[in-house]
């Protein structure tokens, strides 16, 4: 029993797939209905499926002469395929993680109306926090002015104009946020506070 295809199919290969390429290695350069015929497949059928493995890199097309024809490309190229399906896990981990710690960030218990965010996922949730906001009166103190421009002009596009109080204080270590609620961001520690407390929020424009 050939166990070939069944390796493949642990590497992310569909059945029919599995079939396509390893009759593409063993014809070398061929038409697509001769490697139709060896896959034991419709031709229409083998058509997408090799398209499908050449945005995979294991097929490629070759012209000879008038003839349009179609060769597996080495086994190595597999390695494209790992690569590929490690990049997406990656990818579906950090959306994985910055949901969670949005669920988090909602449903968690506040202690007097403060929320802790901490990390990169974390703080990604509270500067949306800031994006979304819908009041356009913002008195920022910070020390990290270039932050604070990116969230400006996402802001005007989305309200419009902004009255917009900002002070740098340079030895503030982050950036506070201060409208319908106190944000504050430590991007070196990694860690941001949500206060939504207006009591506290009120005292805070006070203070500073």
């Amino acid at each position: 029993m050939d166990i070939l295809p069944l390796e493949l199919r642990k590497l992310g290969l569909k059945e029919k797939e599995a079939r396509v390429y390893l009759a593409g290695l063993e014809l070398g350069p061929e038409s697509l209905q001769n490697i139709a015929r060896k896959s034991e497949i419709t031709r229409p059928t083998a058509y997408g499926i090799v398209r499908a493995l050449q945005e995979k890199g294991l097929f490629r097309e070759v012209q000879q002469g008038k003839k349009r024809l179609f060769v597996a490309n080495s086994p190595e190229k597999i390695l494209n395929i790992l690569r590929l399906q490690k990049r997406e896990l990656e990818e579906k981990e950090r959306e994985f993680i910055r949901i969670i710690a949005a669920l988090e960030s909602r449903y968690a218990l506040k202690d007097g109306g403060i929320q802790i965010f901490k990390g990169k996922e974390g703080l990604q949730v509270l500067q949306e926090q800031i994006l979304y906001t819908t009041k356009k009166d913002i008195i920022v103190f910070t020390s990290e002015k270039a932050q604070t421009q990116r969230w400006y002009v996402i802001l005007q596009k989305r309200l419009g104009r902004l009255s917009i109080q900002e002070k740098i204080v340079p030895s503030l270590q982050g950036t506070l946020f201060l409208g319908e609620k106190a944000i504050f961001i430590s991007a070196k520690k990694q860690e941001g506070y949500l206060i939504d407390n207006p009591l506290v929020v009120n005292s805070l424009k006070h203070l500073v």
